[in-house]
């Protein structure tokens, strides 16, 4: 008896260029209509004219309107090469530095760059939340994507002991958080730079100063 012949999958590169490109116009789209009309104002209907596809495409590719926003809020942090954090070598070189203020300095720089590149779909996005389940359920697993990575930040390069960690942990995904960013910044009209030194001032006295208190 004859084997069954399996079916070769074959993806044209051509369609794939096709699909990314659909992906990266809705996605700016989707951008602009959040930031000038807000979550709740902006339709997908909308959105898909803008990017000049279907509704049905945009469906297609991102699921639902909230996995839309989380998507785009990925793209603004994620086109940074300063993400996956634990994956950038810059890490492996300040774990073995004994004096530890040049990682709190580059932590300092790599939050600022996020949030100067985020802040703004970031409160779309906690407005959204409140009426929401998509997007505050997005929102919590981003906060928590970022309470591990400064957990892994703290445990692997500033080599916080364990029975401190937890609570440092905490300290500092509070500091970094965006909505110290546009207190500050947004609404105290803080240049960037200043934000950078304060958090850099408060992340070393959360981190390293109580080491030695």
């Amino acid at each position: 008896m004859p084997e069954p012949v399996k079916k070769r999958i074959y993806t044209s590169p051509v369609r794939k260029a096709q699909a990314e490109a659909t992906r990266a116009r809705v996605i700016a789209a989707a951008a602009r209509l959040f930031l000038e009309a807000g979550y709740g104002r902006t339709s997908t209907a909308a959105i898909g004219r803008a990017a000049q596809t279907s509704e049905a495409s945009l469906f297609a590719l991102f699921g639902s309107k909230a996995d839309l926003l989380v998507a785009v809020i990925s793209d603004q942090v994620g086109s940074s090469t300063d993400f996956p954090l634990r994956d950038q070598p810059v890490w492996r070189t300040l774990a073995t530095e004994p004096d530890k203020t040049q990682a709190i300095e580059e932590f300092a720089r790599i939050a600022r760059r996020a949030h100067e590149r985020s802040w703004r779909l970031l409160t779309v996005a906690a407005a959204a939340a409140q009426d929401d389940s998509g997007v505050a359920e997005a929102l919590k697993r981003g906060a928590g994507r970022r309470h591990a990575d400064c957990q892994w930040l703290l445990h692997h390069v500033i080599t916080v002991p364990d029975p401190d960690l937890d609570r440092k942990t905490d300290s500092v995904w509070t500091l970094i958080s965006v909505e110290n960013y546009r207190h500050l910044v947004v609404e105290r009209a803080w240049s960037p730079e200043e934000y950078e030194s304060w958090l850099v001032t408060m992340l070393t006295r959360s981190v390293i100063e109580r080491d030695h208190g």
